[in-house]
C-alpha cells in the first residue's frame, strides 16, 4: 500500500491527519464532515469473462498485488463456467451446477490485464473450431482454494514464503499457505482458523501483523470476527469486533425500498417485509495513514429464495468505518453508503446485482482505487439458466477515490474552524490535501497551553490557500517555514471558506 511507506510506522507523529473521525479534533464549528463515494472507472470492469472456463462469472476477494521486482500486478481471482456434462442435472436451486477455477492475470498499470496461458492445467473443453483446448489456459490448480490472496511479503527471508495466502479446508476454516511464485502453493500445518464462507485478509507491513476478519454469527445474524497473527502461523482465537444493531435494520427497509420503488435498479426477485433483515456479510480491513479502515458490506435480505429456502435473496450495500487498535470501530458519515450498486443503464455495469470489496485499495497514479467484485444478479432463475442470461454474469471492478479522499471538512459561504487537539511539530513544513480554488483555507498555529496564537503564525498573517491540490504547503507572511517550532507541543486552527479539507501533516 504505496501510501504506507512515507512515514506511518507505529509512533510517528507526522502520519498523516485525516477527518474521518474525531481522533485529532479538539471543536469544529461551522462546517459539514462530508463521506465521498470512490467514482466508478469508466469501464466499469477491468477483468471479464473471456474463455469457456470463465464464462459465467469472475470473482475476487484480494486485491491485485505489485511485485516491484518483476514491475508488474498480479491477481489470482475466480471463475465459474458452465458445466461440461452434455446431459447435466438441475440442482435444488434451478441452477446447472458448474466448474470452478482459480485463474491467472497480469498487468504493468493495474488497468490493462492479460491472462498468458500457463500450461498447468489439461482443460478438457472444446474450442470455437471444435478442437481441444488441452492446457491452452491460464488456471492455476495450486490456487483453486486460495480464495484470500495472495498478499506479497517481500521482507520474509524464506524466498519460499514471499506469497501468503489463506485457502478453504473441510473444517470450514481458514488454513494459511505459502507459495514462493503465487501459482504453486504449499499448505502450513497448523490448526485452521474457524470461520463460515466469507472473510477477508491482509497485511499490515509497518506493524508487522496479518489480519484476517472472519464470519460468525453475532446479536443480528451474520457478523465481523477478528484474528490476528504477527508469524502467519500462530493465530489468536477470533473475537467479535463489528455487527448490526437495530439502526442497521431501519436502515436495511430504505435501502429494499429503493430497489423495489427505482425503476433503475435490479428488482431483487423476492419480497417478503416481514423476512427483512440486516447483517453484516463480511469487512474488508486495510491500514491507513496510522489508523485502520473498515469497508463492511451490508446485506439487505429482501426475503427467502424458493424454492428450498435455503438462502436469501438481496441487496448489498458497502460502508466505511474506521478504528485506532482493530477493536473499537466507528461508523463513518453516519452509516451512509460508501460504495453502491450501480443502475441497470444500458446494461454495460456488471455491478447491477451484487458487489464485494476486495481486501484493500491500493494507491496508483497519486489516486486510491477499490478493487471489487460486480455480479449483474443475485440469484439467476431457471429460464436465466436455460436460455443462458446467466454468462458473462460477473466481473473484476474498479472504481477510484482521490487520494485521502475518504472525508473532508467543507466550509460554505461563512468561515468554519476546525481546532485540533495537541500535537508535537515534526516538520519544517506544514501541508494539507485541500480543494479551495474557489475559496480558501487558512490556518494559524497555537501555543497548546494558552490557546493564544504563536506570534508570525496568526490567520491574518496566514496566506491562503486558493488550490485544488493533494499536497499543498501553507505559508505565512514573514517566515520561511515553521522549522523553528520543530519539537513544540502546539494547536492548529484551520479556517475553512466554500472549501474543503482532507487531511494535513508536516513534513521535512
Amino acid at each position: 500500500f504505496a501510501s504506507q511507506n512515507r512515514n506511518s510506522q507505529k509512533g510517528r507523529l507526522n502520519v498523516k491527519q485525516l477527518f474521518i473521525d474525531d481522533h485529532i479534533v479538539e471543536k469544529m464549528d461551522n462546517l459539514a464532515r462530508k463521506l465521498h463515494q470512490p467514482e466508478k472507472f469508466e469501464g466499469n470492469a477491468v477483468v471479464r469473462p473471456e474463455y469457456r472456463w470463465e464464462n459465467i462469472a469472475l470473482q475476487v476477494r484480494s486485491a491485485p498485488i505489485w511485485v516491484p521486482e518483476e514491475g508488474l500486478f498480479k491477481l489470482i481471482y475466480h471463475a465459474s463456467a458452465e458445466s461440461l456434462d452434455p446431459n447435466p442435472k438441475m440442482t435444488v436451486t434451478g441452477v446447472m451446477p458448474g466448474e470452478s477455477f482459480a485463474c491467472y492475470a497480469q498487468s504493468s498499470d493495474g488497468i490493462n490485464w492479460e491472462k498468458p496461458f500457463l500450461e498447468f492445467y489439461d482443460y478438457p473443453g472444446i474450442s470455437w473450431d471444435n478442437q481441444p483446448m488441452g492446457k491452452n489456459n491460464n488456471i492455476v490448480p495450486d490456487a483453486r482454494s486460495i480464495w484470500l490472496g495472495p498478499i506479497y511479503d517481500g521482507k520474509d527471508p524464506d524466498p519460499q514464503r514471499r506469497y501468503k495466502g489463506l485457502g478453504e479446508n473441510a473444517q470450514s476454516g481458514r488454513t494459511p499457505a505459502v507459495s514462493s511464485d503465487g501459482l504453486h502453493w504449499t499448505y502450513l500445518d497448523v490448526p485452521p482458523v474457524s470461520s463460515s464462507d466469507e472473510a477477508q485478509f491482509v497485511y499490515d507491513e509497518h506493524n508487522g501483523l496479518f489480519i484476517l476478519t472472519v464470519k460468525h454469527n453475532g446479536p443480528y445474524g451474520r457478523a465481523v470476527w477478528l484474528a490476528t497473527s504477527e508469524d502467519f502461523e500462530h493465530w489468536t482465537q477470533p473475537e467479535l469486533i463489528f455487527h448490526a444493531d437495530q439502526i442497521d435494520q431501519e436502515n436495511g427497509n430504505e435501502r429494499l425500498a429503493r430497489f423495489f420503488d427505482d425503476p433503475e435498479y435490479l428488482t431483487p426477485v423476492v419480497n417478503r417485509p416481514e423476512e427483512y433483515r440486516t447483517d453484516i456479510y463480511h469487512m474488508a480491513v486495510f491500514p491507513y495513514e496510522g489508523m485502520y479502515l473498515g469497508l463492511p458490506s451490508m446485506y439487505h435480505a429482501s426475503g427467502k429464495h424458493p424454492p428450498m429456502y435455503e438462502n436469501t435473496d438481496g441487496r448489498k450495500t458497502i460502508e466505511l468505518s474506521s478504528s485506532r487498535d482493530l477493536k473499537t470501530w466507528n461508523r463513518v458519515a453516519n452509516r451512509a453508503a460508501f460504495l453502491e450498486l450501480s443502475p441497470k443503464g444500458d446494461g454495460a455495469a456488471y455491478d447491477t446485482g451484487q458487489l464485494e470489496p476486495t481486501n484493500r485499495p491500493i494507491i496508483r497514479n497519486n489516486e486510491i482505487w477499490f478493487y471489487y467484485t460486480g455480479l449483474r444478479h443475485r440469484h439467476s432463475s431457471l429460464d436465466d439458466v436455460m436460455a443462458r442470461r446467466h454468462l458473462d454474469g460477473g466481473a473484476v471492478c474498479m472504481a477510484k477515490l482521490r487520494l485521502d479522499g475518504f472525508v473532508s471538512l467543507k466550509g460554505g459561504i461563512e468561515w468554519g474552524s476546525v481546532l485540533t487537539k495537541p500535537l508535537t511539530v515534526d516538520g519544517r513544513e506544514l501541508h494539507i490535501n485541500v480543494d479551495s480554488w474557489r475559496g480558501q483555507v487558512r490556518a494559524e498555529i497555537l501555543d497548546a497551553s494558552t490557546g493564544r496564537p504563536i506570534p508570525g503564525f496568526g490567520r491574518e498573517e496566514s496566506v491562503p490557500a486558493v488550490t485544488d491540490h493533494i499536497d499543498a504547503t501553507l505559508r505565512w507572511d514573514n517566515k520561511p517555514d515553521i522549522s523553528e517550532l520543530r519539537g513544540r507541543t502546539v494547536r492548529l486552527r484551520f479556517w475553512i471558506l466554500r472549501a474543503q479539507l482532507y487531511a494535513f501533516w508536516f513534513a521535512d
